[in-house]
């Protein structure tokens, strides 16, 4: 009997043993540094030779603090350094921070334009951060308009740390210029299928500022940013995909400016001729909206005079759509309108046939026709228009 005793005993410490040693290599949460955002510029070019410049953004716990205890102090730390290798840099500055870096809450990667228009560069960086252990697929990407690190330094009035004040701002889609978040994972099978794509474009507008610009195209072949759409350009992109069709819109009924809000929209793609060397799209968009400001005189609450208001909110957006169905199909020859996806899953014997040489090679996206029919249904106006009387002056 006493024998079993001491054999269930020593079981016991077997089994204790074991598992207070599984936590051996645990890293204590005040040893970690979390990584909030990261920026990646050129640093400098020289024989072929590229030097990256990073920069990551570090959360300082005690400068948050908590609901009943206000932070004292800075929230964020920003460490960089530059080498010829991203994962040496990531290591450098492990030990400025003396701390293991933590990705696992890493929302953000910022790559400079001028970074992200050398030819394949830019799937190489984004390599880097996939092939990294506890990388989430779901981390936003933005492309920064001239210095990468130097958003990471905006000071925001309402938000402690940068990095989340770019992500809340990336995530606001309210305006027709914006594009739908666009995520690591996303533009991973992008470049894994070859399709070109788009990220959004930021710039600073003042210390406390940044300014959603637009969006950076890039060509699926090369990895490479060919171009921007900013303003009208931006909007005519989103008018046409059928997304994000939100926000304010500015015509002109009889000479009088008119301001639009977009309550609701979308588009469908149609293929009208499905000969490759002569396709033929019709793309139908159909538009929402009410009219939020006018100074002219025509009573609103007419049907006559809302049919002047569709045609004019028709004109604007149509001119907008093919301004930039121009510069993307016939000047860039890029395919980022999503006409490949389309084609893919509704005609997929025809994308199967030409797919090699869609938007590169033959190029027979530059090569189709695409006509643009917008139909736009203005409701009654809001509240906040304000209109003048006939024989008041101006």
């Amino acid at each position: 009997m006493g024998n079993k005793k001491v054999i269930a005993l020593i079981s016991l410490f077997s089994v204790m043993l074991l598992l207070l040693t599984g936590c051996w290599d645990e890293v204590e949460l005040e040893e970690r540094a979390f990584v909030s955002g990261v920026a990646v510029d050129l640093a400098e070019e020289h024989g072929g030779k590229i030097t990256f410049e990073m920069t990551e953004q570090v959360v300082v716990p005690g400068g948050l603090g908590t609901t009943t205890q206000p932070g004292g102090g800075q929230a964020f730390r920003n460490v960089g350094d530059s080498s010829e290798s991203l994962f040496e840099i990531n290591t450098n500055i492990s030990r400025q921070l003396n701390r293991k870096t933590n990705v696992e809450h890493l929302d953000l990667i910022i790559v400079s334009s001028e970074l992200a228009k050398k030819k394949e560069l830019f799937a190489d960086i984004l390599d880097v951060f996939v092939r990294q252990q506890n990388m989430r697929r779901g981390i936003i990407l933005a492309i920064a308009d001239e210095k990468a690190k130097d958003l990471l330094y905006v000071e925001p009035e309402h938000i402690k740390i940068p990095s989340k004040y770019i992500t809340e701002l990336m995530e606001n889609n309210e305006s027709p210029i914006t594009s739908e978040t666009t995520r690591l994972g996303d533009i991973q099978e992008n470049l894994l299928m070859g399709k070109s794509y788009t990220i959004p474009l930021l710039s600073m507008v003042s210390d406390k500022t940044i300014e959603y610009e637009g969006v950076a195209l890039f060509h699926g072949q090369t990895s490479r940013l060919v171009d921007t759409l900013k303003d009208d350009e931006a909007k005519g992109l989103h008018f046409i995909i059928g997304r994000n069709q939100r926000g304010s819109v500015i015509s002109e009924v009889e000479g009088k400016q008119t301001s639009f809000v977009i309550t609701e929209g979308d588009s469908k793609y149609k293929l009208t001729n499905n000969d490759k060397n002569n396709l033929t799209f019709q793309v139908d968009i159909n538009i929402t909206a009410q009219i939020t400001e006018y100074f002219g005189t025509m009573d609103l609450y007419k049907n006559k005079s809302l049919r002047k208001f569709e045609r004019a909110l028709q004109r604007r957006i149509k001119t907008m759509a093919e301004k930039t169905l121009e510069k993307v199909k016939d000047d860039l020859q890029v395919d980022v309108l999503q006409f490949d996806r389309y084609l893919r899953i509704h005609h997929n014997k025809l994308w199967e046939e030409i797919k090699e040489d869609w938007d590169h090679g033959e190029n027979y996206f530059s090569q189709s026709d695409i006509e643009i029919n917008v139909k736009a249904n203005v409701t009654e106006p809001g509240t906040s228009v304000r209109m003048r009387q006939k024989g008041e002056q101006d």
